[in-house]
């Protein structure tokens, strides 16, 4: 008779609930490992959202482009604009030392919305021509008061020190390498250190963020020719400019997405492969009273959507809590819907695909080899042994051989985690925080010393030209930088700064000479001869696209352009581009500008003094660092013109972004490895729970419980080494690969390969003693019934 009549069409959902509630520390941990999977996804997915919306916030709060030094004329008519969302004028001052610590004064306006400046977390705005509001760190650096009304005196403006008092304090969580401190309107005009300084305006374009970039900045430019606002005073904001391009972040996402949704996949199918071949005898049993092959489909079916009904949920929480802990900014109520229901989905989705071979393989049971079945005999079929040595170990070897199947998807489902955890490892152990802070101006050097130039405070037409004019960083400097203890060579950086110019639109910058050092990967530039034979008005330049991006000017091969320098009177001459190099191409070593030969450079600025900066580079840094910096900043108290940058301030405004980096990193892989440790218990506890009967039908025929122990710890150690193996070298060469393609594609020139053997270690111990440990407290456990027990037991 049909169970689906006489009022029996409830009785799929009551079997599949009796078949959960009757093994429930299978169904925990099955709930466990669904639980795992999808707070996994819906975390990721979670932090990714996240971090784009917390970039979003970011660019919200930004200005969109930079108008500089520009009048109080330009400044009301780019307010008034229809084209303008907001203006916001600011002003920055030189920097400064005071006990040590560097800051400059500055000028803005108190905004929180729009573009977002600062708003003082204790105290008020500066209004009178002497308040400033200061960070906590700051005063904290100063060993001052920290707190409102305490007294700073500083020399902003050379040979004039003023006092100020402290009307309003930010808190900021991390150190900083310079300071600013903000003054009021009142100082920003009439201080001595800001009143000669023009105002840079702050602007956000009205609704930039639906324009493309070729619209952007189309628009940027017509407000500069209506204000009559020159093309070499206009910055955008390359951070917003790029976010107007569709980015690779989603697909990204969308990979993972994937290898998470495999790994899961094969994880639920395991766990419901071993569940169906551990009830072949009460599936057959619920054929013969009448169960249909598609009923017990349905069963199935339906025991995983019960899991899921508990698991998805609580999946779903767990993983946008992780999320938050990891990534608390850009973490909003209306992302976590979106991502709830798609992890929702994904989930669901996952078990449903999951269970579908399982489910068929025991609807196709039939009553007849329910009753024989005693165990799998798969194709790794055993040669027929007369004299066999019954062992522990061979006992587990054969347990092996007929469930190869099951080790098999336990093995894939484990090394999976693995390759992901070592993956994170990998990119753990090979950042290089010291190098990450070279690069860039730091890569072969400690110290710079150069001129206080800020394109803000003192901006010249030809940058640095006016400072190199007085010859500072001469021979007498560079001999007594020298002289420092410790110091292990002083090297002169030579250039210097002109304007190009394609008809009213122009590019400042640098012009370095061809050098020994530079030689060879010029040359490469260019199609034929060599730059020993560079004509007079020829010129190479470097980074074109970005010369292109920023200031519309194409300097392709062959194009004439004009060059306009200073040398104590305006020069110019046309010039032609016979070679030219786009950012990330070979010859890494080139800075960005132009090249022409050191002779044609000595016959521009006759004369002149070129060197624009000294790199200094110190004997065992780590031991004489502070001293070396000390020494240099005792010379340059006689140089008002000079700076000194260093690469402990640099390793301070690195810190921040590096810990961020690698606590979401952190954060994921010790979320992996969880998931792979809980799937290897949730094995270990099905595999016990299935194997209950065939440990009491040993136990009766003489085998000790001791070793029953010893077989199940070598089974172990079979599931455990080929998982081990697998992390070992396709965990290694994904790690490997990842490191590789971050150096090669994203220029991570800082990180270095070096394989996780600590991290790989633990792991190791975690695959190996968790099991054991899981397999010993359940073989007590279900020792505590008796033997008789234990024989007639069925699911």
């Amino acid at each position: 008779m049909s169970m689906d009549r006489n009022n029996n069409r409830g009785v799929v959902w009551r079997v599949a609930g009796s078949n959960l509630l009757g093994n429930k520390l299978y169904s925990f941990f099955t709930v466990l490992t669904i639980i795992l999977a999808v707070s996994l996804i819906s975390g990721l997915a979670m932090v990714q959202k996240s971090t784009e919306r917390e970039k979003q916030q970011i660019l919200n709060s930004m200005q969109h482009v930079m108008y500089m030094d520009v009048t109080d004329e330009q400044m009301k008519g780019l307010a008034e604009d229809a084209l303008t969302e907001i203006m916001v004028p600011y002003k920055e001052g030189r920097e400064v030392k005071e006990e040590g610590v560097k800051m400059y004064p500055f000028y803005i306006e108190s905004h929180s919305s729009g573009i977002v400046t600062y708003t003082p977390t204790e105290g008020n705005v500066p209004e009178q021509e002497n308040e400033i509001v200061v960070d906590r760190q700051l005063l904290k650096a100063l060993g001052k008061e920290e707190k409102t009304g305490t007294k700073l005196e500083i020399s902003f403006a050379e040979g004039e020190r003023e006092t100020f008092v402290v009307c309003g304090i930010l808190d900021r969580d991390r150190e900083m390498s310079t300071y600013p401190v903000y003054v009021s309107k009142v100082f920003a005009e009439k201080g001595k250190a800001l009143r000669d300084i023009p105002y840079t305006a702050l602007i956000r374009i009205a609704d930039a963020g639906e324009m493309q970039m070729s619209e952007f900045a189309g628009v940027v430019n017509n407000l500069a020719v209506k204000y009559g606002i020159e093309r070499n005073q206009v910055n955008i904001n390359g951070t917003f400019e790029n976010s107007l391009q569709n980015n690779s972040a989603a697909l990204v996402l969308g990979i993972v997405g994937i290898i998470i949704l495999f790994a899961a996949a094969v994880v639920i199918y395991s766990i419901f492969y071993l569940s169906v071949t551990g009830r072949i005898q009460q599936i057959g049993q619920l054929r013969t009273i009448g169960m249909t092959k598609k009923q017990i489909n349905k069963m199935i079916f339906r025991e995983g959507l019960m899991l899921s009904g508990i698991a998805v949920p609580t999946g779903v929480l767990i993983g946008n809590v992780c999320a938050y802990l990891i990534k608390p900014e850009g973490f909003a109520v209306a992302d976590l819907f979106l991502m709830a229901f798609g992890a929702s989905v994904f989930g669901i989705l996952t078990v449903l695909f999951s269970v579908r071979k399982p489910a068929k393989m025991a609807g196709s049971v039939s009553p007849v080899e329910a009753v024989r079945y005693v165990g799998e005999d798969e194709s790794g079929e055993e040669k027929d042994r007369p004299h066999r040595r019954l062992t522990a170990r061979t006992l587990a070897g054969s347990s092996r051989n007929r469930s190869r199947k099951k080790g098999m998807l336990t093995t894939a489902s484990l090394a999976i985690g693995g390759v992901l955890f070592m993956t994170g490892a990998s990119y753990m152990s090979a950042w290089d925080e010291d190098e990450y802070s070279r690069m860039g101006d730091f890569e072969n050097w400690e110290y710079i010393v150069d001129y206080v130039y800020d394109a803000h405070s003192n901006a010249q037409k030809y940058g640095i030209t006016d400072l190199q004019m007085g010859g500072t960083l001469n021979d007498a400097l560079k001999q007594k930088l020298e002289s420092i203890p410790n110091v292990k060579k002083v090297y002169r950086d030579i250039f210097t700064s002109a304007v190009l110019r394609d008809g009213d639109k122009e590019y400042m910058g640098n012009v370095y000479p061809v050098t020994d050092e530079n030689r060879e990967e010029l040359n490469a530039l260019l199609d034929k001869g060599s730059v020993d034979d560079l004509k007079e008005n020829t010129i190479i330049v470097i980074n074109t696209r970005l010369v292109e991006s920023l200031f519309q000017i194409s300097l392709d091969i062959g194009k004439e352009v004009v060059l306009e320098w200073y040398n104590g009177s305006t020069q110019e001459c046309t010039v032609q581009v016979v070679g030219v190099k786009e950012r990330g191409d070979e010859g890494r070593n080139l800075e960005d500008g132009v090249y022409i030969p050191e002779k044609r450079m000595d016959e521009m600025w006759p004369g002149m003094n070129k060197t624009a900066s000294f790199l200094v580079t110190a004997e065992d840094y780590e031991k004489n660092g502070k001293s070396i910096e000390a020494a240099i900043l005792n010379i340059l108290d006689d140089y008002k013109d000079l700076d000194l940058q260093t690469l402990r301030e640099k390793k301070i405004d690195d810190a921040a972004q590096t810990k961020k980096i690698n606590t979401q990193v952190f954060g994921l892989t010790i979320f992996i490895i969880i998931f792979s440790i809980f799937n290897m218990v949730n094995t270990s506890i099905s595999s016990m729970t299935a194997r209950r009967r065939e440990f009491a039908m040993l136990e009766s025929i003489g085998m000790e419980q001791r070793q029953i122990l010893k077989m199940l710890f070598f089974e172990n150690i079979y599931l455990a080494v080929p998982n081990m193996v697998i992390t070992l070298t396709a965990g290694g060469v994904a790690g490997y690969g990842t490191v590789w393609g971050l150096r090669k594609f994203a220029g991570a020139a800082y990180m270095h390969f070096q394989f996780p053997a600590a991290e790989y270690g633990i792991y190791a111990l975690c695959m190996l003693l968790i099991p054991m440990l899981i397999t010993y407290v359940c073989l007590k456990m279900q020792n505590r019934d008796s033997l008789v027990l234990r024989i007639n037991y069925t699911e």
